[in-house]
């Protein structure tokens, strides 16, 4: 971490696209300012305070710094190693880490949390539970949980042979992403590709790596890695889970995945078959989340693929401060601050009203879904490849 940080030349060009410091206006909210700190705890000079751990958390790992800096520090890395530093100072982080991936990696109990909340919303129960809990964050994070179907394992299709597409589906797959994923294989065989979603595949692993857990997070990629040795390609839908992925792979030797991640919109614009498209007559804003402009940056694909539906008004809403505040389980555990940075997103589509918001990130969506309800705005929030698998002839 020290010989990373050390490449910071503390020149500034970061601050203006730092969501947290456009929020606070403190050099401690800045990149450089986290990086300094992490220098600090890293040498021993200073130890985790509140006021340290508060800047650090703060933190949305949204990587804008990353696309800007002149050096190319590595900014996302310094963030994970600064995680694991506090989780070594402070071992109640690393418990709740493992409670977490003791939810995330066990298929059946995932399921069975995500059918508990299904039961509570449909009979009445969680709204009751929002009411007496309002005043603790567990009541502020359920009063965020947006309308769930019933968890289902997805379509595993046939096992794979040579050429076909591997489709990571994710810990949510089975539940608030479950139709993404089913669009997305609708799409690659309606463009001529077979697909395969095998068993064996596991939870990313990005929300314990974010969280200072990287044996967990390590372990979750080599299971991952093992599940699609078979396929050619291997195709990630949420944008959080992908850049995760995609880190893993490029900062490894031998690479766990060996380079055969692709991009859902790549695929779509390589296809082998072009897709029938009916015409949509509807006004869709579009907001790219932050693992998306600056870690993937595949935008300019999926808007190209996206572009090609005939009679749609399609247009990306302006970044604002950069993020919308979801930032993996921000929006649960800060909700207001992540208010705060999603505030300029229901102006925009109060000011310009559209039929539909599209945006390629599951906790994004979740999260503005929860903060346009509040709003009184009744906007669907989908991912991309639902709207577009939708317009298929």
């Amino acid at each position: 971490m020290q010989t990373e940080a050390d490449r910071c030349v503390k020149c500034g060009l970061c601050l203006p696209h730092c969501p947290t410091y456009a929020l606070d206006q403190e050099e401690a909210e800045s990149p450089r300012g986290r990086i300094a700190l992490l220098q600090a705890l890293a040498s021993g000079q200073v130890q985790p305070d509140e006021a340290i751990t508060t800047a650090i958390d703060d933190c949305l790992s949204c990587r804008a710094c990353e696309r800007v800096c002149p050096a190319d520090v590595r900014y996302g890395q310094l963030f994970d190693a600064g995680q694991a530093l506090l989780a070594a100072h402070a071992p109640a982080r690393a418990r709740q880490s493992r409670r977490m991936a003791m939810l995330l990696h066990r298929p059946a109990l995932r399921r069975m949390a995500m059918r508990a909340l299904f039961l509570l919303q449909r009979l009445g129960l969680l709204e009751m539970m929002q009411f007496l809990l309002a005043s603790t964050r567990l009541g502020v994070a359920l009063r965020r949980v947006p309308p769930l179907p019933w968890a289902r394992r997805p379509l595993e299709g046939t096992p794979p042979p040579e050429g076909q597409v591997g489709l990571f589906t994710g810990c949510l797959g089975e539940g608030p992403d479950r139709e993404a994923v089913r669009a997305a294989q609708q799409l690659l065989a309606a463009a001529g590709w077979r697909w395969h979603a095998p068993r064996t595949q596991d939870c990313c692993g990005a929300l314990e790596q974010h969280g200072g857990d990287s044996h967990s997070a390590a372990s979750a990629i080599q299971r991952n890695a093992a599940a699609f040795a078979g396929h050619a390609h291997i195709v990630s839908l949420a944008s959080g889970c992908t850049a995760w992925l995609q880190d893993a792979d490029d900062s490894a030797d031998p690479r766990p995945f060996g380079g055969r991640l692709r991009s859902l919109w790549t695929m779509l614009q390589d296809a082998p078959e072009a897709l029938h498209l009916a015409a949509r007559p509807e006004r869709i804003a579009i907001w790219l989340p932050c693992t998306q402009r600056n870690v993937l940056r595949d935008e300019q694909a999926m808007l190209a693929v996206l572009g090609t539906v005939p009679q749609a008004d399609i247009a990306v809403l302006p970044t604002f401060d950069g993020c919308c505040g979801a930032a993996g389980l921000h929006f649960l555990q800060q909700p207001d601050r992540a208010d705060r940075l999603a505030a300029p997103i229901l102006q925009a589509l109060q000011q310009r009203p559209v039929d539909r918001l599209l945006c390629a990130n599951v906790g994004c969506r979740l999260h503005l879904a929860s903060a346009l309800g509040e709003a009184g705005l009744s906007i669907p929030v989908e991912h991309p490849a639902q709207w577009l698998a939708s317009s298929l002839r």
